[in-house]
């Protein structure tokens, strides 16, 4: 790691700190790791400029627990930029791989990790099973973050953060961690002398519409304040669900919002003021994604009545075609993560 690792000892005397006033915000302030990003060299010889179109993919993997399927999934995608989100680094719910580094040697990329939590825990209830069982209980670095992958590697890579932190930092959600949600970003060179920015997000899930616009416009802003507002593809999971989280457990008010709107869910613009932000600052996302949903239910965690569409790419100063929701599943149809991977090809505008 580029970064101050937090040690073992570290990490218990944050955990013994929750629920002391102001705790958090000590903590966060004095830790670089939050800031910095893990710089991940791509191969010697590589290219240093992409021509044509390129080919754009964002997933959020769940933590990436099933690497080798995973690596084959991403392989048979075979996109010049990668935007992933909910890799760990140095989990035990994910076998302590040092998920985004392997991800990258795996497919010849390189690029950038940048930490959106400190894990104190295993993880939620589910994890704890699942270590149990593989005998795997202590986390080696407990991180969680996003990463940023290209061929030829990224340039001026930075961590941006979308949030004060803190929420996370508590007993009650089963899950104790310190950070917040975060972005990381960097700068690829496309059409022999064209500076694209890059950028890798996951917006709150916890939140309201209201509150993921702010955060959204948040992002938007420090992307233009550390890489101006040129050329730029962002995407992720923005964990847009078109109501308020406690909503969607109602099958009922969720059947009567479909029969009044079919789309209501798997393309929920019209109920997220983030595409107004978006809009304002140039971006676009017509062309560079597909009415569908982007989630996988049978992998638990979301609702299996609701076509959810969370994730996205937005573009700017870009033409963008063949948008795509790919399965995200191994070779025996078994779901990877509880979302899709989407795709996209960029160039820019003429």
């Amino acid at each position: 790691m580029a970064f101050g690792l937090p040690s073992l000892e570290d990490r218990a005397a944050w955990l013994g700190r929750i629920g002391e006033p102001g705790a958090h915000d000590s903590i966060a302030s004095g830790s670089r790791i939050l800031l910095d990003v893990d710089a991940i060299e791509a191969p010697v010889g590589s290219p240093g400029s992409h021509r044509g179109w390129l080919r754009v993919a964002a997933w959020n993997a769940e933590r990436c627990r099933y690497l080798d399927a995973s690596l084959e999934l991403l392989a048979r995608v075979d996109a010049d930029v990668v935007l992933l989100s909910e890799l760990d680094s140095g989990m035990a719910r994910s076998g302590n791989h040092d998920v985004p580094r392997r991800l990258a040697e795996g497919l010849g990329l390189g690029g950038a990790f940048g930490v959106e939590f400190v894990e104190l825990s295993i993880g939620d209830a589910a994890d704890v099973v699942s270590a149990d069982a593989s005998g795997m209980t202590t986390n080696d670095r407990g991180l969680h973050g996003n990463a940023v992958l290209a061929r030829g590697g990224v340039r001026d890579a930075a961590v941006l953060r979308l949030d004060e932190g803190g929420d996370w930092f508590t007993a009650d959600r089963g899950q104790p961690r310190v950070g917040g949600r975060m972005a990381v970003a960097g700068v690829v060179t496309i059409a022999g002398d064209v500076d694209l920015t890059v950028v890798s997000f996951h917006l709150e899930s916890r939140s309201t519409a209201d509150e993921r616009g702010a955060q959204f416009a948040r992002l938007l802003a420090a992307v233009d304040d550390r890489f101006g507002s040129g050329p730029c593809v962002l995407g992720g999971d923005a964990n847009t669900f078109g109501v308020a989280i406690a909503e969607l457990a109602d099958r009922a008010a969720v059947q009567r919002m479909r029969c009044e709107e079919p789309t209501r869910f798997s393309w929920p613009v019209g109920h997220e003021p983030l595409f107004e932000e978006a809009a304002r600052r140039g971006f676009s996302w017509i062309d560079s994604n597909v009415v569908a949903p982007t989630t996988n239910h049978d992998a638990g965690g979301l609702p299996d009545h609701v076509p959810l569409h969370l994730d996205w790419l937005l573009t700017r100063g870009l033409e963008a075609r063949r948008p795509a929701v790919v399965p995200a599943v191994d070779g025996r149809g078994s779901p990877l993560s509880d979302h899709e991977l989407v795709a996209v090809s960029v160039r820019p505008s003429t």
